[in-house]
């Protein structure tokens, strides 16, 4: 790379960083948030409170309703600027919350990593072969 070239490639980088570093956004913390949810004590109006609207809701049964609350876990990858889009998150967090009336009757929290079922791989040698 020819010197005169160099401080502008610094430049984009350092610009790549920052920018990269950007909030898109408000964010939930899902399961630091979850916590201040307890069944039989945390009511409807609380819940939308704490984690806002949930990403889904479906009925279960007569008055008796879940809510459903989904956060990616981004990866490293997904922070760089342009092309961090096309990149999976490392992880998922997801919340159930479940509804009688206007009260929760249990609240639900899943963690799972990318990475989870890699031990899947460790076991190839007990494959059938046809």
């Amino acid at each position: 790379m020819s010197m005169t070239l160099r401080p502008l490639f610094f430049l984009i980088m350092v610009l790549a960083l920052v920018l990269g570093g950007c909030s898109s956004g408000p964010s939930r913390h899902l399961a630091s948030d979850v916590s201040m949810i307890k069944a039989g004590q945390t009511s409807r109006q609380e819940v939308l409170e704490l984690l806002g609207e949930p990403d889904s809701k479906r009925m279960v049964a007569a008055g008796t309703e879940q809510w459903v609350y989904y956060e990616e876990d981004p990866s490293v990858m997904q922070a760089a600027p342009i092309v961090g889009g096309v990149f999976d998150p490392s992880g998922y967090h997801m919340v159930v919350v479940t509804l009688a009336g206007d009260m929760v009757t249990s609240c639900r929290y899943s963690a799972y990593d990318d990475d989870e079922f890699d031990w899947q791989d460790d076991y190839s040698w007990q494959e059938i072969e046809k």
